[in-house]
């Protein structure tokens, strides 16, 4: 049996991925410059401001840290680190 931190981590994955095959798509429905938090492989929170993100989640009765958030940059948008 799968501990709970297993589980959680292996559907940020599945997120994470979730979002990345789908950034074209997000960003034709308008997500881009966004914070988008996915889970399951559906968006269920967006917003310019992180933090307006995180409450959504909170009040879903969501743990923030066990959920994929990633921000939606512009098409052609280099992030050097």
């Amino acid at each position: 049996m799968k501990s709970q931190e297993l589980q959680a981590l292996e559907g940020f994955e599945r997120d994470s991925k979730w979002f990345h095959e789908n950034i074209e798509k997000l960003r034709e429905q308008s997500f881009t410059g966004k914070f988008v938090a996915v889970s399951n492989g559906e968006t269920i929170a967006a917003d310019k401001n992180i933090d307006i993100v995180i409450e959504t989640i909170e009040k879903e009765g969501k743990n923030p840290a066990y959920i994929f958030i990633e921000f939606v940059y512009p098409k052609g948008f280099t992030l050097l680190l």
